[in-house]
C-alpha cells in the first residue's frame, strides 16, 4: 500500500489536474464508481488504477481487465483526487488522438469557458446522437470536472478540436447554425431550412456569446423563444435545447431502432 503523498506515482497523477500536465502526458483521470462503470461501458482500459483496500469492485475490475492496480491509503487517494470528497478508484487513461469533424450533426463549443458547461453539453450530445467539437478558448473537455459533468459520455464521443471553425466545418460539409440570443429564426424554421442536412450548431461564450464575425457568417441564425423574464439561457442548456429541436423525429427513430 502507498501511504506517502510524495510517492512519484501519486505526484504524476496530481500533475494531471492541470491542463499543462494533461497536454504533456497525453493522459487524464477518471474518478469514482461511476467513472469506473463508464470505462467498462465504453471499453476504455486504464493504464493505472488507484484503489483503496476496501474497494473490492475496483480490484475485481482491475484483475479482469489486466490493469495495474495500486492500493493506496485514504489520505493518498484524497491527495491524488481532483474532487473534494474522493471515492475510489482513480483511473489514469490515455487521451484519444484528436480527430477532425465528420459530416454528422455536431455542436461546436466556441470559447465556452466553464468545464461544467462543456461536460454537460457533451452529455446532452451523446443522449441525442450528436457529436461535439471545441474551439477557441473553450475549457478542456478532458479536465476532471468536465469529465464528471459529462457522466463519462466524453469517453464515447471524444470531441474534435478545431483550429479554424469556418474551414473545418466547411471541410466536413456541414451547414452552420449560430445560436444567438435575439434576431435569429425559431427552431422550426431552422429545421425546415436544413431539410435533414447535417449541421454544426455554434454555441458561444457564457457571458458574451459568439464572436460577431462567426455569428454573421453562419448559414443560419437560431434564437430559442423565451418568455422574456430572463435575458439568456445557460450555454449548456441552450445547446441541449437546440440539439433537441433540430433533431426532429430522429430521436424517436433512434429510441425505437
Amino acid at each position: 500500500m502507498i501511504t506517502s503523498t510524495a510517492n512519484p506515482r501519486i505526484r504524476s497523477v496530481r500533475e494531471l489536474h492541470a491542463a499543462t500536465g494533461r497536454r504533456e502526458a497525453g493522459r487524464t483521470i477518471v474518478e469514482g464508481p461511476n467513472g469506473r462503470e463508464a470505462l467498462v461501458r465504453f471499453g476504455v482500459t486504464p493504464e493505472l488504477l488507484l484503489v483503496t483496500e476496501d474497494d473490492e469492485a475496483s480490484l475485481a475490475f482491475a484483475s479482469s481487465a489486466g490493469v495495474d492496480a495500486v492500493v493506496v491509503s485514504d489520505r493518498v487517494l484524497a491527495s491524488a483526487s481532483a474532487t473534494r470528497s474522493p471515492v475510489s478508484p482513480i483511473a489514469v487513461i490515455a487521451i484519444p488522438e484528436r480527430r477532425g469533424l465528420r459530416s454528422r450533426n455536431t455542436v461546436v463549443l466556441i470559447d465556452v469557458g466553464d468545464p461544467g458547461n462543456v461536460g454537460t453539453a457533451i452529455r446532452s450530445a451523446a443522449a441525442m446522437g450528436w457529436e461535439v467539437a471545441v474551439a477557441g478558448s473553450s475549457a478542456d473537455p478532458w479536465a476532471p470536472k468536465a469529465l464528471r459533468a459529462s457522466a463519462g459520455a466524453t469517453l464515447g464521443i471524444p470531441p474534435s478540436h478545431l483550429g479554424s471553425v469556418a474551414d473545418d466545418v466547411a471541410a466536413a460539409d456541414l451547414a452552420t447554425v449560430a445560436l444567438v440570443v435575439s434576431g435569429g429564426l425559431p427552431p422550426a424554421a431552422v429545421r425546415s431550412a436544413l431539410d435533414g442536412s447535417p449541421c454544426a450548431v455554434l454555441v458561444g461564450n457564457e457571458a458574451h456569446g459568439l464572436p460577431d464575425s462567426i455569428a454573421a457568417s453562419a448559414d443560419l441564425r437560431l434564437t430559442l423563444p423565451m418568455t422574456g423574464t430572463v435575458e439568456s439561457l445557460n450555454a449548456a442548456t441552450a445547446a441541449a435545447i437546440a440539439m433537441y429541436e433540430l433533431s426532429g423525429s430522429r430521436l424517436g427513430n433512434a429510441s425505437t431502432a
